[in-house]
């Protein structure tokens, strides 16, 4: 068979892998465009139970601030979930990785900087290698560096915060503003647009949604899933270990119970945001409306004093929603 040929049986091939992630990939519209409209009844609802404080630009850069750890988190998740997995273990993987960079720059930003997201790709690394070579299911696979991280955190700081006071520049990336934006907010922002090129614009995009839609179908294609799969876990311990800096930043130290159910909330606002449990099916606009949806909401609870109890039911019944819409979609 000539060079040609080949070819063309190989895009014909990938063709027919994606063509049912594409048409998957139409249907998020729906629940994408929805999120918008729930923002502005949040922020409708936000300026009528406390226009005083609600929609003050001080307020709303706030929540953008204290959104920004679970967005860039959100973010990497995103591109796990896209292929049919799950990560339970970014909480305590983001706990590991600011300490070991507190370890390795307790007196300086880049070494702190290096140590921190430097681990927490290590850590990426080996969830991806067990689940992808290793055939654990995600699940179990992260669940075990759920418990081993967080274990390892509390080892390696003898169970006590390590002070980043020192670390100016770290401080200011969680605390610090340019122009009056935050820092935080501008690297989650930065961290959004560069994950939704990655996705929606690039070849390795295409092959992640490939693989969650349809494994065999994608490796008849050309597509090898094992490494597409081992590198979204990579890519989730990458925005980790930006979390992480940023966390560290804003208080000002590297705690070991650090990103305590930072795992729900991520997985929370990917569900919500359109991307499919089952894979195949990703959208990191959504995943971004749905980080600002939880965002306006829990800080409109809190501005209202809300009980905590009463925001984790929100939250709840809003995964309950997204996730029910989803079945009825499929």
């Amino acid at each position: 068979m000539s060079t040609d040929a080949l070819d063309t049986s190989e895009t014909a091939a990938e063709t027919a892998a994606t063509a049912p992630a594409a048409r998957a990939q139409r249907r998020i519209q729906l629940q994408e465009a929805a999120l918008p409209v729930v923002v502005v009844a949040l922020l409708v609802a936000g300026t009528i139970a406390d226009r005083e404080q609600f929609l003050t630009r001080d307020n709303l850069l706030t929540v953008l601030t204290q959104a920004s750890v679970t967005g860039v988190v959100a973010v990497g998740m995103t591109f796990v979930i896209a292929t049919g997995g799950i990560d339970l273990s970014v909480g305590s993987v983001l706990a590991a990785a600011a300490v070991a960079g507190g370890l390795a720059g307790e007196q300086q930003s880049l070494p702190f900087l290096l140590g921190a997201i430097g681990f927490a790709l290590l850590l990426g690394l080996v969830n991806g290698v067990a689940i992808a070579y290793g055939r654990i299911v995600p699940f179990i696979a992260t669940l075990a560096m759920f418990a081993g991280a967080r274990g390892l955190a509390l080892w390696m700081s003898d169970k006590t915060p390590i002070s980043l006071l020192q670390l100016d520049f770290v401080r200011e990336l969680g605390r610090g503003r340019v122009a009056g934006i935050p820092y935080a907010a501008l690297v989650f922002v930065a961290v959004t647009a560069g994950g939704w090129v990655l996705l929606n614009r690039t070849r390795y995009g295409r092959h992640v949604i490939a693989v969650g839609g349809n494994r065999e179908a994608a490796r008849m294609a050309g597509v090898r899933p094992q490494r597409i799969v081992c590198s979204v876990y990579v890519l989730s311990g990458l925005c980790v270990g930006i979390a992480a800096v940023l966390l560290s930043g804003r208080l000002g130290s590297a705690s070991p119970v650090a990103g305590n159910l930072l795992e729900l909330d991520a997985i929370a606002a990917v569900v919500i945001g359109g991307t499919s449990l089952a894979g195949g099916r990703a959208t990191i606009t959504g995943t971004f409306l749905g980080v600002i949806t939880f965002g306006l909401l829990f800080n409109l609870l809190n501005l209202l004093d809300m009980p905590t109890e009463l925001q984790q039911l929100s939250k709840g019944v809003i995964i309950l929603a997204a996730a029910a819409l989803q079945r009825r979609d499929r």
